[in-house]
């Protein structure tokens, strides 16, 4: 198979798995989450043979049943023009937040204006310590470390199974959105 083809394969099933496949990570969802997010599925292998279908048939321009080099390479120009709109569109924003005074330029003080800053207060190692250290010795422990965050999973997966599910994920987003 040449690299073409190759990128290409890669292209689709990536493209294509992408938005299942990002349903199966077991992230939080931001507190104003879209209900559609919460109606997302698990992926299948049907849905990825689906979305793979689809783009196949969307880069076989001629409805032949195969790809040749050349829709191949058209569909890969398509891509690569897709994603540099894409990043010009995000450059073009950062810019325009950066250029306070929307003359076109930037100076030093608009852009070092965006550089991070030292946070308000020091770091207090020592209000963690305090926080996380149950048999009050002064120091955290593997076991105290792990703690808080282990009691979070095991309150989230409620049929204790060792796995959050997606339903266990979109009880926690409903109750986030009820707060």
């Amino acid at each position: 198979m040449s690299k073409a083809y190759v990128s290409l394969a890669l292209m689709a099933a990536i493209g294509a798995a992408a938005p299942a496949l990002a349903t199966a990570a077991p992230t939080p969802a931001p507190k104003a989450a879209a209900p559609a997010a919460a109606q997302q599925q698990t992926p299948t292998r049907a849905a990825l043979i689906k979305g793979l279908d689809a783009t196949f048939k969307a880069v076989d321009s001629n409805g032949d049943g195969s790809i040749s080099a050349a829709e191949a390479q058209a569909a890969e120009a398509k891509v690569q023009q897709q994603r540099l709109a894409r990043i010009r569109g995000n450059v073009e924003a950062e810019f325009a937040k950066l250029d306070t005074n929307k003359d076109g330029q930037l100076t030093k003080a608009e852009f070092m204006a965006a550089a991070p800053t030292a946070p308000n207060s020091a770091p207090n190692g020592a209000a963690i310590v305090t926080q996380l250290d149950k048999n009050k010795d002064g120091k955290i422990s593997v076991d105290e470390y792990r703690a808080p965050r282990l009691a979070m999973f095991d309150k989230i997966d409620t049929n204790k199974d060792g796995t959050i599910s997606a339903a266990e994920r979109q009880a926690v987003q409903g109750a986030q959105r009820k707060k």
